[in-house]
């Protein structure tokens, strides 16, 4: 069909009711285009996908990755919580230890 379109001839043309060699070999060469173009369609639809799969599954580990992360992170920060809580009640303690070590207030001046 396609090359009755291109050689624009009907169903009831002569050349197409009774073929010769040429109109054969060009019907031979369509058919191997024909099946050449499917071909790679079909091997670019294949990459296409092969590369969506590869991008979802980039993407679904570098979710685990971020998830790891933060979890460790949370135990880490965990970890150092007694430190943090010690350090503070070790200066809130000097704190009111000392006392005596207060700023001096800013004298306000007149006018």
């Amino acid at each position: 069909m396609l090359l009755m379109r291109d050689l624009k001839l009907t169903v009831d043309s002569e050349e197409v009711k009774d073929p010769d060699t040429v109109f054969m070999g060009k019907w031979k060469q369509k058919v191997k285009w024909v099946l050449a173009d499917n071909e790679a369609r079909r091997q670019r639809q294949v990459k296409a996908q092969m590369q969506e799969e590869g991008r979802e599954r980039r993407k679904e580990e570098a979710e685990l990755t971020e998830r790891k992360r933060k979890r460790d992170a949370e135990v880490e920060w965990e970890k150092t919580r007694e430190g943090r809580i010690g350090s503070w009640r070790e200066f809130s303690k000097k704190g009111v230890a000392a006392g005596g070590d207060k700023k001096k207030k800013k004298m306000k001046t007149l006018g």
